[in-house]
């Protein structure tokens, strides 16, 4: 087997490399001719991998083990401390599979509903422009609050906002300037101060039959070893369904892009909607940026693409450059509408690596967000209102998606005008 090649990142050339974003990967591996790439700084080393056969391989178990993988820059904003994305083998898949009974087809269908409501109430009352971006934080915060069994009625609408903004916050600044990255660690703390208290409120007055509802899940939930979990343990548990639901935010202002900046694909979706529509949240699923890369640590030694991987190897997988893997992928360049014709659903309930948006592997067992199928229905119930329910006009705007923004999004947040 091949040795990784490596390229060494000068520390003047820092500020300019991480300025590539989503490309910064495919960069390297362009620089090494390789397929798997080492990049140092300083003492710092890791290797990139990406593709479907290496995603097999990144998401097996006896390969790789998250514990300790993820920087701790990303802890303090994004995921949170001890929560299930830091967890390995039966930890893991134990803690997981409280978030994957939350799933049921029921409930998911109830997810829909309260979606699909209040959405249409806030369109209604929208008059003249308006940013897609700040209307979907709003709608997809109080309908997961909803969904999850938290009453926001004792909050005013600024708390409420307030809120919302600290879960975006948290997102936007994981890989950020300083100043930001503080702003973020500030406001995960108060999120996570609110989500405690409602911990502490659902174990002090439990209710029954609402078991499969998420603030009660949290509230009671063991680890395993059958010990209840700490609250601030639970409240980040109960972060992670909240902060992944109002981060789809960004890709309700990812498909403005494709819908309003791009009107051959959406005269073609509203030309042929029952066909085309879950393939089209497919697509955009896979052709733009979302989540860029995934790291882990090297169990063993492992063989990836010809390249021997040694243990205790960090290791990142290359999410966006994975789904635009011209080796597994026709034109990943191209928005193609009809891409996932007849293998949408197998995409997000069977297959496990084809197209990895939100992680691959199998739900229960591996670190594939739990999430998917609320993104599934989400953007089912935007595609649908914002294609078929209401007429916009679209003024002129930046419809630029900064590649070295992360999450990113169109600059002007998809801004739309209704009468």
């Amino acid at each position: 087997m091949k040795k990784v090649p490596e390229i060494k990142i000068k520390l003047t050339d820092v500020t300019e490399r991480l300025d590539e974003g989503y490309l910064l990967l495919s960069e390297l591996r362009k620089e090494a001719d390789a397929p798997v790439v080492k990049a140092r700084l300083l003492n710092k080393e890791v290797i990139a991998v990406y593709g479907e056969e290496a995603a097999k391989k990144f998401y097996d178990p006896r390969n790789f083990k998250r514990e300790g993988a993820m920087p701790k820059i990303v802890l303090k904003t994004l995921f949170g401390e001890d929560g299930v994305q830091t967890l390995d083998g039966k930890a893991h898949e134990y803690r997981k599979t409280i978030f994957m009974d939350l799933m049921t087809p029921k409930r998911m269908e109830e997810y829909h509903r309260i979606l699909d409501n209040n959405l249409s109430h806030k369109l209604n009352q929208q008059q003249g422009e308006f940013e897609l971006f700040d209307l979907a934080k709003d709608v997809l915060f109080r309908s997961i609050c909803e969904w999850a069994g938290i009453d926001l009625s004792k909050m005013t609408r600024a708390e409420i906002d307030r809120v919302a903004e600290y879960q975006i916050s948290m997102i936007s600044s994981a890989v950020t300037n300083p100043a930001t990255h503080i702003k973020g660690i500030e406001n995960r703390k108060k999120s996570e101060k609110w989500a405690q208290k409602l911990i502490e409120d659902a174990r002090t007055n439990p209710v029954a039959g609402k078991e499969d509802v998420a603030l009660y899940a949290f509230a009671n939930a063991t680890d395993d070893q059958g010990e209840l979990l700490p609250i601030d343990v639970a409240a980040v548990e109960l972060l992670n369904v909240i902060r992944p639901t109002v981060a789809l935010t960004v890709w309700i202002a990812l498909m403005g892009h494709a819908l309003f900046s791009r009107p051959d694909i959406y005269q073609r979706l509203r030309a042929e909607f029952d066909k085309l529509q879950d393939s089209f949240i497919q697509e955009m699923r896979r052709y733009y940026p979302f989540f860029p890369m995934l790291p882990a640590f090297a169990k063993q030694d492992v063989e990836i693409d010809g390249y021997m991987i040694p243990k205790d190897s960090w290791v990142v997988l290359d999410l966006y450059g994975t789904n635009h893997d011209e080796r597994t992928i026709e034109s990943p360049e191209i928005f193609r509408i009809t891409r996932f014709i007849g293998k949408e659903k197998h995409i997000s309930y069977d297959e496990e690596y084809e197209m990895i948006a939100q992680g691959g592997g199998k739900f229960k067992a591996m670190h594939r967000c739990a999430g998917e199928w609320i993104t599934l229905h989400t953007l089912r119930v935007f595609s649908d209102q914002l294609v078929n329910k209401y007429e916009f006009s679209i003024p002129e705007q930046d419809w630029a998606i900064p590649m070295n923004q992360f999450p990113t999004f169109p600059k002007d947040k998809a801004v739309l005008y209704k009468k």
